[in-house]
């Protein structure tokens, strides 16, 4: 395995453990956020897996899929740390 390779494996293995971590996180406390706040969970979380399988192909789009799905869950994480 290249180097390159090998870098990309160990980058998209952290991404993935932290996409797992904020859904985990974020999954505990969305019952407490507003209606908004549950719909756009409820669009993002069948996105997480489609993007953690997306992630094994080691590829530039499976890095920016990750990179997105990560975005958009800071984003929630950070509406329902200012109240939902």
């Amino acid at each position: 395995m290249s180097d390159t390779t090998a870098e990309l494996r160990k980058e998209l293995r952290k991404s993935i453990e932290l996409l797992r971590t904020l859904r985990d996180e974020v999954r505990v406390k969305v019952h407490l956020g507003s209606m908004d706040l549950k719909n756009e969970w409820n669009k993002l979380e069948p996105r997480l897996e489609e993007v953690e399988k997306k992630a094994g192909e080691l590829s530039d789009a499976s890095r920016t899929a990750l990179a997105e799905a990560l975005k958009r869950l800071k984003k929630v994480r950070s509406s329902l740390a200012d109240g939902g």
